[in-house]
């Protein structure tokens, strides 16, 4: 049976195109297309969210896979239907989809047709009719290598050889071939090779990785970050062994990008992961434990090299850790503690020598008996003393367990980890409130918490009054706060002197109920929440109040208001969709507030859009085939199932920076007319979906990248910013007069704007509440506005001072001033998974770095007086020893889905998590340590067990929109990964008490 397949031409420098597969009958028979299954190779892959159409589409979603290998990817597409699809004898049928490139010029295999019946290809295939396309080259095509090694590249005198090919040395980006030769007796396995060299170059990881040293999966790449000479690691990765007979040469060739010539390669060698020169082992006997425990003994080994990897095994077994050569070893048992128990080794560290590669040695590890924890819950039961803090000292009888606790008066606080079954006392230290001392009884407050339950324990203290014959008389004056405010509790600090009082809200004087101490003194109190606006008192210094009588004022200032219209009163949470229908089922029974889709098609505003949605050829985008209208009646699907408003976010480019300079979109008339008419027509699409129930039909996230890009690279931009650079006023009157009838489109007076970058800005925000009055909307910015990401992972970090900048920046552009301002502001992070190949270069985030990031976050909002988005947040999690890659792969592991919604499994010890991810590599000159769990331990106990979530609105945050195209959201896109429903179930952990904003 033969079906022949004709791809349309392309164009070979376009990042971003349709390709339509003409598909014809040749044999005498029907032939069904369901379920068959396109395939080919090219140096881009097929938009999952891009428009897709054709007779032989079939009626129901398409399924698309792909595989990276560098820039190239294997692109598969089956063809669903919910019957026979028939493609009878002579006749056609097409397929078009959006392939989206990954490098230009654009190259493309042959394309396979395999149906659903037959096991074999029963189509004839073809590449692109384009006779200038690149074909990707095929291993008989390449050049020659040499035969005989270059001088110096031998790797040993034995075992393996290898070598590069000759280099051009003046050449910027030269293809090489790396050539691996088995001198060993026996096969060897290639599955996780390393090829390491150092060099004032880089593999080009956009380039096609070729040679039979290519497993059928995509090749790691890493590096130290040095520039410009490198440390460079390729890895080979294989779903399986990876042979090379003995005697048998394989080869790798890629694409060498220079930092500097002279190109020069040094220090080239290979590592497998299994060498027959290796083979040395180390047998660990665990002891049996007598009862169920949950935690798992760990070894630490050192290597000879000094490396240090961490391996967990299990009680009553052995854990053997092979591939180990001749040498001296080091094994460290740590201490394992959870809240329930502590398990402690009789011996802590153990020394074996390995003599030769084949060697192996004992190790027999003895424990201590279990350590029984308890809990006990503590609470100083003293109204009078509001909300005061004292300090206690909690120790056992044996003083094995001694610890200092701050308390806040009148407020339990949990103490976990005390050993069970002890007799503990609990000795408050003196301290002087609401001018009374405080101390411990005589009888200190005693008890014996018990394993498996928590002890209640009120603390005892005496107080008595203090002379305050020399105390001043405080005189305050509370302002800013609106009428009604009922009466606030402050907190006065002067060293060890305390005062809590409650204090009337109006502005006029008050004496307060108790004289003061003379001391300098700062306030405390808690933000006073009014319609979703927080009101703050912060003081610029201390008080002094040195003065018989003193007269203070304490003021309050607005903050951010965190209600955005038409959004909950509450933090809110939201995910990604490609408006295919399974999105309805797969939300299902899942609380959430909104879905993010792009409103356009090349991903980058439409500046001259494809014909199949510009049917009329007048530069816009058609009104009816926007992406807004199937996002609006998914939503509404979703919302009548579940009872729950759910927010449509749109995501729109005016101009484009997300794949470089965005300088045309704003100098090139044609673009920026067809730029303004698109938009227009966004919005009235978008403002038809108001309704009773929907006052606000959807809501804007506009021009990822743009801000960011601006700022990062401000010389590139100078001239947008001169007088008459941007035809910004001439081509707006253009394209309202261009554009066809639309239901509610009037052709409004306009307004004049400077032709220039500022302009431009405010026109955009102008159009939006001409157009689309009821939408909420927000620009974008981003974390590497400044210049660069990596300032969250320093510890001298100052989050406060990038803020500054960034703000300082929006505003000068005048993005949040003006009578349309935008009604909040965006901030991203890099949109993949922080611990996946793509992101770990610079994104691989501990707690501290989220911290670093969030206080940023608050000091532009705060600047701008604007509530914050977080968009396109990657929902990946860590998974735990025991979870390993059961609900989530290593390619998706992430620390941001567990630092805002919280693991109780981890706690405060990262040593919880897998080793697949605490081992994992990072660039020592970037992180500053040379592994994730390294990394995460640099947070010195924080407790990932909290849910940071709940904390978001004190960084003026108002909603939180999980993933995107290629990271873990809500609930999957299938291109974006699965994580076993574990976010999705946290949706609903936090639905069931959301973070108000009062």
């Amino acid at each position: 049976m033969t079906i022949s397949i004709h791809a349309s031409a392309f164009d070979v420098n376009s990042w971003y195109q349709k390709i339509t597969l003409t598909f014809i009958n040749e044999s005498g028979n029907a032939v069904d297309m369901n379920h068959a299954a396109i395939s080919f190779t090219a140096s881009g892959h097929i938009d999952p969210w891009g428009n897709s159409g054709g007779t032989l589409k079939g009626n129901l979603p398409l399924t698309l896979n792909e595989s990276s290998y560098g820039t190239l990817e294997t692109n598969n597409i089956i063809i669903n239907n919910s019957d026979a699809l028939l493609l009878q004898p002579g006749e056609r049928g097409t397929l078009s989809f959006s392939l989206a490139a990954t490098q230009v010029p654009v190259k493309m295999s042959a394309i396979t047709l395999t149906l659903a019946s037959s096991s074999s290809e029963d189509a004839e295939s073809e590449t692109p009719s384009d006779q200038e396309t690149p074909a990707i080259p095929a291993a008989d095509e390449q050049p020659a290598e040499p035969d005989v090694p270059e001088k110096g590249n031998d790797l040993q005198e034995h075992g393996l050889t290898l070598n590069v090919s000759e280099l051009n040395t003046a050449s910027w980006y030269q293809r090489v071939t790396f050539t691996l030769t088995n001198l060993y007796a026996q096969a060897v396995d290639l599955n996780q090779l390393q090829l390491n060299f150092t060099a004032s170059a880089h593999p080009d990881p956009y380039s096609p990785f070729q040679g039979t040293m290519l497993g059928n999966q995509a090749v790691t790449l890493a590096s130290d970050g040095g520039w410009p000479i490198e440390k460079n690691t390729i890895t080979i990765n294989h779903d399986g062994a990876l042979m090379l007979a003995a005697g048998d040469t394989a080869e790798l060739q890629c694409y060498l990008a220079a930092t500097q010539t002279p190109v020069a390669i040094s220090d080239l060698n290979a590592t497998l992961a299994h060498d027959p020169a290796r083979q040395g082992k180390v047998c660990v006997h665990f002891p049996a434990m007598t009862q169920t425990v949950a935690l798992k003994p760990v070894i630490e080994l050192l290597f000879p090299a000094g490396e240090t990897r961490r391996f967990v095994g299990e009680w009553g077994e052995v854990l053997t850790i092979g591939d180990l050569s001749a040498g001296t070893y080091r094994l460290t048992v740590p201490v394992l503690a959870n809240d329930e128990m502590q398990i402690a080794p009789v011996e802590s560290s153990f020394t074996v020598t390995l003599q030769s590669g084949d060697a192996a040695a004992q190790v027999q590890v003895s424990c201590l008996p279990i350590v029984r924890y308890a809990s006990a819950r503590l609470m100083i039961d003293a109204p009078a003393l509001g909300n005061a803090k004292l300090t206690v000292e909690i120790a056992d009888v044996t003083q094995a367990d001694e610890r200092t606790v701050t308390l806040i008066a009148n407020q339990p606080q949990l103490i976990t980890r005390l050993l069970a079954g002890h007799h503990y006392t609990v000795n408050l230290q003196p301290a002087m409130i609401n001018n009374r001392f405080i101390a411990a009884p005589i009888q200190l407050t005693g008890f014996i918490p018990a394993a498996a339950q928590v002890a209640e324990v009120a603390v005892a203290y005496q107080q008595s009054a203090l002379d305050t014959a020399s105390f001043v008389t405080v005189d305050a004056t509370i302002l800013g706060l609106p009428d009604g405010v009922v009466p606030q509790r402050y907190l006065f600090s002067s060293g060890k002197y305390q005062y809590s009082l409650m204090l009337e809200s109006g502005s006029d004087r008050q004496t307060l109920a108790l004289r003061f101490a003379p001391g300098l003194y700062d306030v405390q109190t808690d933000d006073i929440f009014i319609d979703s606006v927080p009101w703050r008192c912060e003081q610029a210094g201390p008080l002094r109040l040195l003065q018989k009588v003193n007269h203070v004022a304490l003021e309050f200032l607005p903050g951010v208001t965190l209600q955005v219209k038409g959004w909950p009163d509450y933090l809110a949470h939201g995910g990604v969709t490609v408006n295919a229908p399974e999105t309805v089922s797969l939300y299902r029974d899942i609380p959430f507030s909104a879905l993010f889709k792009y409103d356009g098609f090349d991903g980058g505003g439409d500046p001259v859009p494809a014909a199949e949605v510009d049917v009329n050829g007048d530069g816009f985008l058609d009104y009816a085939t926007l992406p807004i209208h199937k996002t609006v009646a998914l939503v509404r699907q979703i919302e009548k199932e579940a009872g729950r408003s759910v927010m449509p976010v749109m995501v729109i480019y005016t101009a484009n920076a997300s794949g470089g300079s965005a300088l045309a979109d704003l100098q090139d008339a044609q673009k920026l007319r067809n730029h303004f008419g698109n938009f227009i027509t966004q919005c009235l699409a978008a403002q038809s979906y108001k309704d009773e129930t929907h006052p606000v039909p959807a809501t804007f996230v506009l021009n990822p990248d743009f801000l960011g890009a601006l700022q990062q690279g401000p010389y590139g931009y100078t001239v947008v910013r001169q007088k008459n650079s941007v035809p910004v006023n001439a081509q707006l009157a253009v394209a309202i007069q261009a554009l066809p009838a639309m239901a509610g489109f009037i052709v409004p007076s306009l307004p004049t704007f400077s032709d220039d970058l500022y302009g431009y800005i405010q026109a955009v925000n102008y159009l939006v509440r001409q157009f689309a009055p009821d939408v909420a909307f927000g620009w974008q910015t981003n974390v590497w506005a400044t210049g660069t990401a990596d300032w969250v992972l320093r510890d001298t970090a100052d989050p406060v001072a990038e803020g500054q900048a960034i703000a300082g920046f929006i505003h000068e552009l005048g993005v949040y001033s003006g009578e349309y301002a935008p009604d909040f502001i965006a901030f991203d992070k890099f949109e993949r998974d922080c611990f996946s190949p793509d992101a770990l270069a610079h994104y691989g985030w501990n707690a501290t770095c989220w911290l670093n990031y969030l206080a940023m976050v608050k000091q532009v909002t705060k600047a701008l007086l604007t509530p914050a988005m977080l968009w396109q947040i990657p929902g990946g999690h860590m998974p735990t020893v025991e979870e390993g890659v059961s609900k989530i792969s290593a390619a998706h592991f992430a620390s941001g889905g567990t630092f805002f919604m919280g693991d109780a499994r981890i706690g405060s010890d990262p040593d919880t998590l897998s080793l697949q991810l605490l081992n994992t590599a990072l660039n020592s000159a970037t992180y500053g340590v040379p592994t994730v769990g390294d990394f995460l331990r640099k947070d010195k106990g924080y407790d990932w067990g909290q849910m940071q979530a709940l904390n978001l609105p004190d960084f003026n945050v108002f909603s939180i929109l999980w993933g995107g195209g290629s990271t873990i959201s809500i609930t999957t896109i299938h291109s974006n990964g699965e994580d076993g429903g574990w976010l999705a179930d946290k949706m609903v952990e936090y639905y069931a008490a959301p973070r108000y904003f009062r």
